[in-house]
């Protein structure tokens, strides 16, 4: 079976669906999901929104704020674009009824890196805020059609498909096959949009939904875009470690407000670290001192301490990680949060313009799954949602002033099943993940060794070629296609690592340990 429509989006986060209801009416927009709207890391952002809202702040000092957590190697040039518009995102938004508190400039909240108070937030349920109203917009707008449960599988392009729609050497993409419960369904497209978030599934412990498996980031990898930057991934300090809960994120926010750190001791150790900003420093150094603190202990967590903090003031403040601690037995104002880093964010990704551009024509890859430069080595505390909505804004208008030539005539081979057998032994897929997750948490995490690049290197390979030979031989399945995708963004993070010779930003090797002066980013494309 052929779909055809003149935008495809591929992923129904902030940065694809802003993307969708900012493109003209004129053109038939299809959003694929692979589950229920909303969905992504959106849906799960407690934090905010930042964005210069308040006479008393400035786009110089959010932009000084943003090079600071970025360890030098934040692209100014489009971390100026993407902050100045921040304001514009936030009128749109207001526009679509998502109105923040802070929005008219009248105090947001604080989160560690920033200079002042310009997160804009809605209590600690932002991210769900903001997803659910765009989500119901979407379902409002005529020319745009939500497709969920529908699972991209490749990008269809023109150099294995069409060889005649090739010009002077650069790939076309024309859409993609997607998985559709059972049946493989070719979206032939005018533009293709890639907005599928990162892969936080590749590590044990993560923040992100199950979803998070780096599915556009590989898709446009096998299809030869370049990559860059993937040894940053950027690990969230505070995930709740409980077995009941495993990926319920503490927001930033709490510590903004004065929730403190300790070890099993009750000592307060950031003063070691970071005695300057303490609980407020970037990620990375807050990320470190825990994991460090964890070493010397010999514990699997520590403790973040919000008990001074009144249960008024957190149910009125911070409803979602209050219910979502209580559920799981644990009074805030009376008992220490135990709490675990986890993967987070993706400040790699696809090589990418601010309106989404890449080198292939036709394809455009917006929010978490890109990779312009704003975030440097190391992203700075909800610049994300800033960076996602920017580029939705920018994509949508470049694409509004003309779509590539239309590909209505245009025939490609459908999908072929061949004499693919169904996977009878699903333990072979929950294995493999499980290996896998093991790996990249022992060998690949906050603090990294040659050697351990090294053996999960060798133990990458082996599994990608087990993984890929069943990709081959068994009927595609949502499970195995996702193991898929995330084999292939570890074995790139872990190139990745072993290629970067210091330590900056999120990338810290022991081997390594100082930062070179030559502010060089890591690119990988799938022949090299």
């Amino acid at each position: 079976m052929t779909k055809r429509t003149d935008i495809l989006i591929i992923g129904g986060g902030m940065a694809g669906l802003t993307c969708a209801l900012e493109i003209p009416e004129e053109y038939e927009v299809t959003i694929l999901s692979k589950i229920g709207l909303p969905t992504g890391s959106t849906y799960l952002a407690q934090g905010g929104l930042a964005a210069v809202t308040s006479r008393e702040d400035s786009f110089e000092q959010h932009l000084r704020d943003t090079q600071k957590a970025g360890a030098g190697m934040v692209d100014e040039t489009v971390a100026r674009e993407i902050i100045t518009m921040g304001p514009d995102l936030v009128n749109t938004l207001s526009s679509w009824g998502i109105r923040l508190e802070g929005a008219n400039g009248d105090g947001g909240g604080m989160e560690g890196g920033h200079s002042f108070r310009r997160v804009l937030h809605y209590f600690d349920q932002t991210g769900r805020f903001i997803s659910e109203h765009l989500a119901d917009e979407c379902r409002k707008r005529n020319n745009i059609t939500i497709i969920e449960g529908a699972f991209a599988i490749n990008l269809i392009t023109a150099s294995r498909e069409a060889l005649s729609l090739l010009q002077k050497g650069c790939d076309r993409c024309l859409g993609a096959y997607v998985l559709i419960k059972e049946d493989v369904v070719t979206f032939l497209a005018r533009e293709t949009v890639l907005a599928t978030g990162g892969a936080g599934k590749t590590y044990r412990y993560t923040s992100n939904q199950d979803s998070s498996t780096g599915d556009g980031i590989a898709m446009a990898f096998r299809a030869g875009l370049p990559v860059r930057n993937m040894e940053f991934y950027q690990f969230h300090p505070t995930c709740l470690f409980h077995p009941d809960k495993r990926n319920f994120l503490i927001t930033e926010a709490l510590r903004g407000e004065g929730a403190r750190l300790i070890n099993k001791d009750g000592k307060r150790f950031m003063e070691y670290y970071d005695p300057e900003q303490m609980e407020l420093a970037p990620r990375d150094i807050v990320a470190r001192a825990i994991d460090s603190e964890m070493k010397n202990y010999g514990t699997d967590h520590m403790l973040l301490d919000a008990t001074h903090l009144s249960k008024t003031f957190l149910e009125e403040h911070f409803p979602e990680v209050t219910s979502g601690v209580a559920s799981v037995g644990i009074e805030p104002w009376k008992d220490p949060i135990p709490i675990v880093p986890a993967a987070h964010y993706c400040v790699g990704g696809v090589v990418a313009a601010t309106d989404g551009a890449t080198e292939m024509t036709g394809l455009r890859v917006i929010g978490e799954a890109a990779s312009t430069g704003f975030h440097g080595a190391n992203r700075l505390g909800s610049n994300s949602l800033l960076e996602a909505g920017v580029m939705g804004m920018l994509c949508a208008r470049s694409l509004g002033n003309g779509p590539a030539s239309r590909i209505e005539a245009l025939e490609v081979r459908g999908w072929s099943f061949g004499r693919a057998e169904p996977l009878e032994e699903s333990v072979l897929v929950d294995h493999s993940w499980a290996s896998l997750r093991s790996v990249m948490w022992d060998y690949v995490g906050i603090v990294k060794t040659d050697k351990r690049l090294r053996r999960a290197l060798r133990l990458l390979d082996v599994l990608a070629e087990e993984v890929e030979e069943d990709y081959w031989t068994l009927l595609p399945t949502v499970e195995q296609l996702e193991l898929r995708n995330l084999t292939t963004v570890a074995r790139v993070i872990v190139r990745s690592a072993l290629k970067r010779r210091e330590s900056v930003g999120l990338h810290y090797l022991m081997d390594c340990p100082h930062t070179s002066h030559i502010k060089t980013n890591t690119v990988l494309k799938i022949n090299m």
